[in-house]
Parts: C-alpha cells; structure tokens; sequence
C-alpha cells in the first residue's frame, strides 16, 4: 500500500513538474517572440512609405525622394529630397538637400459630401503644414559668415543652409485593391512657402512686399505602405 502511494505521489510530482517547466518554456518563447516583434518592426519602419516629386519649393527647379507617414492616421511625415538648380547665369547647375517634416491634420472623404464619387476613393486634405531644411553643394554658399561683408551683416545667416515654412492642400485617390500594382495611394499636392532669408529681408526692405517672398510649388506623391 505504502509502495502505491510513493508511485502516486512521485507520478504527481513529475507532473507538476512537467507543468511548470512547459509553463516556463512557454513564457521564454512568448518573450522572445515579442522581442523579435519588436526587432522587426523597428526594422520595417526604415523601410519607405512613399515617393515624391516636387516642383520648385526652394530647394530646386525639380526635386525627388523617398518619405515615410508614421503616427496616428499617418499625419506625420518626413520627406528626403534631392534636387537641381540649373546653371542660369552662373558657370554649372548645383545640387541640393532636402529633409522635410508634414503635418497632415485632417483628411476628408469626399464620397461622404457627393453620392457620385465612389465611396474611399478619393480624399481632400485641406490643410498641411511643413517645416524643412535644405543645403547647396558648391563652394559658392557658406556656413559662416565671410569677411567681405561687414560684422554681424548675415548673423546667424548662412547661404549654404536655408529654413522653409510652407502651407498647402492635397487631394489624394485610394487606388482600389482589384487593380493595385505597385501603389495603394497617389495624392497631387500644392504648397506656397517661403524662407528665412526671405522673411529677414522683409523686415529690412520695406520695398519688399509679402508677394516677393512667397513661392509656389506643385508635387506628386506615390504611396507602397
């Protein structure tokens, strides 16, 4: 009797045993299944969302990049241009740089204001906001101020580095799924920008009207993600 019992109770033991080590197995893998979640998702985040083309903008008569959209509804985004400057009356064209942070607040359903346009298909964003830096490459621009011109002339102004403010709208059309390719988006866009170089020279020149500063530049951008 006693022998059966030991049997019994040592059967139990194991079993418990068994338990807890596949209870323990279990939460290593689900820990480093999450771990692993994160690793790629932090990687998949470098991967872009979008490609733009743009006209004009201050940062070049045609720029082209690559942007990723993040945050909530993706009305974040951060754009990386490269653009050209023809030559005009200069000896050679220049190239630029450009990072860009947008802010898309609202965005519009316009199947929801007319039963004649087919239902998240197209969308009217009727704000964005942008703030962005841009450089030219040539020996041409600087950092600093040279001493050719007097002290403090261009303090805290470069020519080789200019900060733009720009407001504009976009319409965007959600391609639908039977027929997508390579894009699942493309919005045409508008902005009228302006620099700090520009608005510096306002304040200094009050020949200079708000026109003068103002820019207008007209853009493409096709969605993967």
């Amino acid at each position: 009797m006693k022998s059966k019992r030991l049997i019994f109770s040592a059967t139990m033991l194991l079993c418990a045993i068994s338990v807890i080590a596949g209870d323990s197995i279990d939460t290593e893998q689900s820990y480093y299944e999450r771990s692993m979640l994160r690793k790629q998702n932090a990687w998949l985040s470098l991967i872009p969302t979008h490609f733009v083309v743009q006209n004009a903008g201050n940062m070049g008569v045609l720029s082209a990049g690559i942007g990723w959209s993040y945050g909530k509804h993706r009305k974040w985004e951060t754009d990386l241009l490269f653009g050209y400057v023809p030559k005009h009356d200069s000896t050679r064209g220049k190239l630029t740089t450009t990072v860009k942070g947008n802010f898309i607040p609202w965005s519009i359903d316009l199947s929801a204001i007319s039963a004649k346009i087919p239902e998240e298909q197209w969308y009217f964003q009727p704000l964005t906001a942008s703030l962005y830096l841009n450089t030219v490459y040539g020996h041409e621009f600087w950092k600093s101020q040279p001493g050719r011109y007097p002290d403090k002339y261009y303090e805290f102004m470069s020519t080789k580095f200019r900060l733009n403010l720009a407001l504009g709208q976009r319409i965007t059309f959600k391609i639908p799924e039977n027929i997508r390719k390579r894009h699942s988006r493309m919005t045409l866009f508008y902005e009228v920008s302006t620099c700090d170089l520009y608005v510096r020279s306002i304040f200094q020149d009050s020949s200079v009207k708000l026109k003068d500063i103002l820019g207008l530049s007209i853009g493409f951008k096709f969605y993967t993600l």
